[in-house]
C-alpha cells in the first residue's frame, strides 16, 4: 500500500517522511532553502516525491516528480563532501523554476555545468545552501555518489 502524505502541493510518501523532514529541517538553516520549500509547499503544480537506493537525484518535469536517494551523498569533483539533503535541495530548485525558464537553460550546453540550468541551480541556491550549512561547493555538474547513513550525513559517521 502506497499511502502518502501531503505537504501542500508536494506529496511525500508516508515511508519517505522520516528522511524528508530530517532533510527539511536541516536545510531549512538556509534562507535560500526555506524559501524554495515555501514555493513548493504552496505552488499550483502538484509535485510528487519518490525515494530509491540508486543514486538517483532528479526532477522530471514531464511528471513533475522529484525522485531523491536520502542515503546518496556526493564526493565533488575537488574532494570535497555534499550530503543527500543538499542534493534534495537542488532538485527542489528545478522543480520549483518557471518552466519555460527551465526549459530554455536546459537547451542551452555549458561546458563545466552541462547545461545552463544545472549552473543556475549549482552557483544559486546550492550553493549558498551548502556555504550555510558548511557543506562543500561545487564548480561543475560531476561527482561520484556514495552511500550514507541519514539524509545529513557527508562522511560515514559524520551526521549534523
Amino acid at each position: 500500500m502506497n499511502v502518502t502524505s501531503p505537504y501542500g502541493s508536494l506529496t511525500v510518501p508516508v515511508r519517505a517522511r522520516a528522511n524528508f523532514d530530517r532533510a527539511v529541517a536541516y536545510l531549512s538553516h538556509d534562507p535560500d532553502e526555506r524559501r524554495l520549500f515555501d514555493r513548493l509547499e504552496h505552488g499550483s503544480q502538484p509535485i510528487r516525491l519518490t525515494t530509491n537506493a540508486h543514486d538517483d537525484d532528479s526532477y522530471d518535469p514531464a511528471t513533475h516528480t522529484i525522485h531523491w536517494d536520502p542515503h546518496s551523498a556526493l564526493l565533488t569533483t575537488l574532494g570535497g563532501h555534499q550530503s543527500p539533503a543538499l542534493g534534495l535541495g537542488h532538485e527542489i530548485d528545478h522543480a520549483v523554476e518557471n518552466p519555460l525558464t527551465a526549459e530554455q537553460l536546459n537547451s542551452r550546453r555549458d561546458p563545466n555545468y552541462d547545461t545552463l540550468e544545472e549552473r543556475r541551480v549549482i552557483t544559486g541556491s546550492e550553493q549558498h545552501a551548502a556555504r550555510t550549512l558548511g557543506e562543500s561547493i561545487r564548480f561543475d555538474h560531476s561527482g561520484s555518489c556514495y552511500s550514507v547513513a541519514s539524509p545529513t550525513m557527508r562522511r560515514s559517521g559524520f551526521s549534523l
